[in-house]
């Protein structure tokens, strides 16, 4: 899988867009120092799970988002595919993996799945509920590393 390329359904009627937020969410997920630009594509008062962890507002994802960087020194997710909840809907499930490279040396590969809701004003899509389903024993092991 090439990063940040993202097969879509055939049949359903997907706005483009959708997946063009989210290959940009993931390019800059995978950027350390972004955090700003992180937060900004949720919404103010999102939710955001991440494994058994959780946030709620941009403050909570902020801080969130610089925890995740503790024990990584890089990482790229290579996207699979995307689920819509049906034609043009704003509900989606996604999976992939994730390449992490760890400060202490070692490299790790995950596999991970996604739920998120968008919602849409002018300025485009951004996540109010973003859930990340991933094995919390293997990001446990690197964590104690």
């Amino acid at each position: 899988m090439e990063p940040y390329t993202l097969a879509q359904p055939i049949g359903v009627a997907f706005d483009e867009n959708v997946s063009k937020f989210f290959k940009d969410f993931y390019r800059v997920s995978d950027t350390p120092g972004l955090t700003t630009e992180y937060v900004n594509m949720f919404t103010k008062d999102a939710t955001f799970i991440l494994g058994s962890n959780s946030s709620q507002g941009s403050e909570g994802i902020a801080s969130m988002r610089e925890a995740m960087w503790n024990a990584v020194a890089s990482r790229t997710h290579k996207l699979g595919k995307i689920f819509p909840f049906g034609d043009d809907s704003s509900e989606v499930m996604l999976y992939g993996t994730v390449d992490l490279s760890l400060k202490n040396g070692d490299t790790k590969q995950l596999d991970w799945a996604a739920r998120a809701q968008l919602s849409r004003d002018e300025g485009g899509y951004k996540m109010k509920f973003y859930q990340v389903y991933l094995d919390t024993g293997a990001t446990a092991a690197y964590k104690k590393s």
